[in-house]
């Protein structure tokens, strides 16, 4: 599965574009990846479909109204695009995620629910679609993920400090719990 596209070379560089399979998906990634300038993440995106050298993506550019910024992002759409689903609160995608790993995926878990204290319930579903997002890399009767659900570095450092949480019955009473 290619987490990446690249695209065409300009002068020594390649371009290259993460992908992302839904709208949330990307929104969540640009919410935690603040402004390199101030750490703002308040942006009122912009978006539209562009041709990346051959390569079908979603660029949304904006302002960062902390310091007035100008912010950019481009993701490769899937090569199968997942719809909303009605009646979920937010989708991820069908697949895994190739922009986020399993131990990214967990510990945006764990941030949402202690901000929120689970008082809110938009958050509260939010962790859960999380969890359910670090699951999908859980093969079928594993009793924990595997090595290849970790790429990131922050979601290889969030493992190695805490690899119980990536068992199966650890995530799965996790949900529960948020349910």
């Amino acid at each position: 599965m290619t987490r990446f596209f690249i695209t065409a070379s300009q002068g020594s560089f390649l371009t290259v574009l993460p992908v992302a399979r839904t709208r949330d998906e990307a929104h969540l990634y640009m919410d935690l990846h603040g402004c390199p300038e101030c750490g703002g993440v308040d942006v009122s995106w912009a978006e539209a479909l562009v041709d990346r050298s051959g390569v079908l993506a979603r660029r949304y550019h904006g302002s960062c109204r902390a310091c007035g910024r100008s912010r950019e992002f481009v993701f490769a759409l899937p090569d199968r695009p997942t719809p909303p689903r009605a009646g979920e609160h937010v989708t991820f995608g069908s697949d895994t995620s190739r922009l986020f790993d399993a131990g990214q995926w967990v510990e945006i878990a764990d941030m949402l629910t202690l901000a929120a204290g689970l008082s809110d319930p938009d958050s509260a579903r939010i962790a859960a679609a999380c969890l359910d997002e670090a699951l999908k890399f859980c093969p079928e009767g594993a009793a924990e993920l595997p090595d290849e659900a970790f790429w990131s570095p922050a979601g290889l450092a969030f493992r190695a400090r805490s690899p119980e949480r990536f068992r199966r019955a650890d995530l799965l009473a996790r949900r529960a719990a948020l349910a």
